[in-house]
């Protein structure tokens, strides 16, 4: 059990005076004015201020035992995490130059401070994404299309196998806002995503300029693009540990400037492109991140301008030309056209390669990445003594720990910055360990705790000891907290931001948490001591991903010997050394029933649990596959009952029976399945639909006959797709296999017979044959 803090004095000032006063009459009974005007009265408050300090000091006393005695067992508690996120610069009223800012930029949330951690060029443009929704016109327009088209194609030399034409809508990639869900496009899906795998990026000059006015000001500068994926559909793996150097980060996007030939009036030129250079770059589709591109020369920039593409009425939009842009004054700003598009794969390869899959929500120019921090530059810690074990506290907690990226092999930046000046007066900088008892003799090294901000250096004989009278100084970042988690927009001020520019975060930050407390330290003392903050057993994976900061996990499964990416419901397998966690967020505010674990989400359980597994553990932490499942009922109400009531509980309890957190069987006496202990939306009835459990139609009429007001039920209808697999209506029931998991996509309850499932669904054909997109405009009045 957990250990008691006991007070050693509770009484207050008030307390103090008042007992102080009593005791006058016993003591001095010649002392009659007990008003506050009293000198002597003055003289009791004061002494009772300072008693009340002193008691204050001396409760504590216990806390600091607690923290020592998890100190002596080598439990850290775990230090407060810090926001990240994307800010954009805008140059609004500024003058069309470059303007270069450099890495550790503040900017500010009201009060809430962040600092860059890239450099950014900001250009004077801003960007305006588009993409070509597939369209399917109605049979008169596409005649009157065809009739319009198929001329010009002739005449302009296209291959004679584009024997269809292909329409589109010229659609833009919104804005993300609050309250609204995350606006994506994927770029390999020809449905219902784009018809040419590409997203088209309108570099626009500021309102009331020209395009062609700021094309000087782009030559040969660096443009930084913030670009960010759809969290959702995410997976994460964990190799057994390498010391091979890995590749740099691929983007995974080619990056390309639409640079048109001049042509005469008449003629139909195909659009011509060039491959910009990548700078710098960040795994985009993966995480949110920026990607640096070298921009050519004014010659090649230039020679975009309405004069050099002279199309003609039809040929704007057409073809791999950008997507045609009905707002005049809109066209009017573009200064160039960059294209980022997915990289072209054999046929083969594509069904294949995970790499033809990009959901993008986002994506912005002149961005750099943000961390919540406080920068402290040669803070003075104190003076050498030459003994061992020296110990020095820093000023300002929790210290900021750079995360290390798990697809990187490079080791994470150091945030602190340790000095001690040698006996010539020049200041030598120390490296920080994990452990001392590793350090040889004479190996300058010191230890740090983030949470309490406590630096140890070693005994003579295990690291280096400072020298008598080395003066010690630190160069740190501080910072952290649940504050750091803002919203679209918050960051909004910067010191250093001339005048005429404007910053703001167009993502709500992400991964901030608080710290642990020693309460929370001292229970996880009897976990700690069974697996010593390493993953071997299935109840250590479980305790260890749970504590995750910066993340609320609502369910964790541990399928050991099993590997997600070989698996096949016919012929399982038993991989060593393999082990799958399978996770799933406490709360998701776009699929409330079945929250889905995004990159994000598996990203901080990733770091969280990497330097915590054994060297040869394969780890793959995945979210659930969740099936989609439609159903209808038929029930009859019992006489005397609300019928719209009695169907809002029916849908209920039917979705609470399929819930992957409180779903399942009836569990006697479940514990919360999140660890809350309040009665939040975790802490409810069950442990979540089990894995391998398959859903039955008889299961589904069993829970409805216990909900009040249902007199019996008439008939149940299920209609489900697997993944990869096809639709299949009126199931009798659906196999779960592996991490799959039921999801209720749609429910209709009907009095009397149930409906047919197929009224829920909606399916959309497949466009077949060569395609060549053209523009199809919306009727107007």
């Amino acid at each position: 059990m957990p250990l008691q803090v006991p007070q050693l004095d509770d009484r207050s000032f008030e307390q103090l005076v008042a007992e102080a006063r009593a005791r006058i009459p016993v003591h001095t009974p010649e002392w009659t004015n007990f008003n506050e005007s009293d000198p002597g009265i003055t003289i009791v408050e004061l002494f009772a201020f300072m008693t009340e300090n002193l008691l204050y000091r001396s409760n504590r006393i216990p806390e600091l035992n607690h923290k020592k005695f998890l100190t002596l067992l080598g439990i850290g508690l775990r230090a407060a995490a810090p926001g990240q996120g994307l800010i954009a610069v805008r140059n609004e009223r500024g003058p069309l130059a470059a303007l270069p800012l450099d890495v550790g930029l503040e900017v500010r949330a009201g009060r809430v401070p962040f600092r860059t951690r890239t450099a950014v060029c900001v250009l004077p443009v801003e960007a305006r994404c588009f993409y070509k929704r597939p369209h399917a016109p109605s049979d008169d327009e596409k005649a009157r299309y065809q009739l319009l088209y198929e001329p010009f194609l002739g005449e302009s030399g296209q291959p004679a196998d584009y024997s269809d034409l292909t329409f589109y809508r010229t659609t833009p990639l919104d804005q993300p806002e609050i309250g609204k869900p995350l606006p994506a496009v994927e770029l390999a899906d020809s449905l219902a995503g784009t018809i040419d795998r590409s997203l088209w990026v309108a570099l626009l000059a500021p309102e009331g300029r020209l395009g062609t006015e700021v094309q000087a000001a782009l030559a040969g500068q660096i443009l930084t693009l913030g670009i960010a994926p759809d969290p959702s559909g995410a997976a994460r793996e964990l190799r057994p540990f390498s010391y091979a150097p890995k590749a740099i980060p691929d983007p995974g996007l080619v990056f390309e400037l639409l640079v048109p030939d001049a042509a005469a009036a008449s003629e139909y030129v195909p659009a011509s492109y060039r491959r910009l250079d990548v700078v710098y770059a960040e795994n985009v589709l993966d995480a949110p991140g920026v990607v640096q591109l070298q921009l050519p020369g004014y010659a090649e920039i230039a020679r975009y301008s309405p004069q050099n593409l002279n199309f003609d009425p039809v040929e704007e939009g057409t073809g791999d030309y950008p997507p045609l842009i009905e707002d005049a004054s809109v066209a009017a700003r573009v200064a160039a056209w960059l294209r980022v598009r997915l990289p072209d794969v054999a046929a083969s390869e594509a069904a294949a390669t995970s790499a033809q899959q990009a959901r993008i929500t986002w994506v912005g120019t002149n961005a750099a990445r943000v961390i919540q921090a406080l920068p402290v530059v040669n803070e003075r810690l104190g003076v050498g003594t030459g003994t061992p074990d020296q110990s020095f506290r820093l000023a300002n907690i929790p210290l900021v720990v750079k995360p290390q990226d798990t697809a990187s092999s490079a080791p994470p930046e150091a945030s602190l910055v340790v000095e001690i000046q040698g006996q010539d007066g020049a200041w030598r900088t120390w490296a920080q360990i994990d452990d001392l008892f590793a350090a040889g003799r004479e190996d300058a090294v010191y230890m740090v705790d983030p949470e309490s901000g406590i630096i140890r250096f070693g005994d003579g004989l295990r690291g280096l000891r400072p020298p008598l009278g080395a003066g010690i100084r630190a160069s740190y970042e501080y910072g952290g907290g649940p504050e750091g988690n803002v919203a679209i927009g918050a960051i909004s001020k910067s010191p250093g931001i001339p005048a005429g520019f404007a910053i703001g975060n167009p993502l709500a930050t992400w991964g901030a948490d608080s710290g642990e407390s020693v309460a929370e330290g001292e229970r996880s003392i009897p976990r700690y001591l069974r697996h010593r903050d390493r993953l071997v057993t299935a109840e250590d994976f479980r305790d260890v991903v749970r504590r995750t900061p910066g993340v609320d996990v609502g369910r964790v499964e541990v399928l050991p010997l099993f590997n997600p990416n070989a698996f096949t419901p016919d012929t399982p397998q038993q991989f060593p050394g393999t082990v799958t966690v399978l996770a799933i967020p406490c709360y998701d505010q776009g699929q409330p029933s079945a929250p889905r674990a995004d990159k994000l989400f598996l990203d901080a359980i990733c770091r969280w649990i990497d330097p915590r597994r054994l060297i040869t553990t394969e780890i793959y932490v995945r979210g659930p596959a969740y099936i989609p499942i439609w159903v209808t009922v038929g029930v009859q109400f019992a006489a005397g009952r609300m019928r719209e009531l009695v169907r809002r509980d029916i849908q209920q309890a039917l979705r609470d029976f399929l819930s992957p957190l409180v779903g399942g069987p009836p569990v006697e006496d479940a514990p919360p399945v999140c660890g809350h202990a309040d009665a939040g939306p975790c802490a409810q009835r069950g442990a979540g639909w089990p894995l391998g459990l398959e859903v039955r139609q008889q299961d589904l009429e069993a829970t409805m006959t216990r909900v009040p007001g249902v007199r019996y039920v008439t008939g149940v209808r299920m209609a489900a797709q697997p993944p990869g697999g096809p639709l299949a209506n009126d199931v009798q029931r659906v196999a779960i296999a592996g991490l799959q998991l039921p999801y209720m996509v749609a429910l209709s309850v009907t009095e009397g017979a149930p409906e047919d499932p197929a009224s829920l669904l909606g399916l959309r054909p497949a466009p077949t044959g060569k395609i060549f997109p053209v523009p199809v405009l919306p009727r107007k009045c």
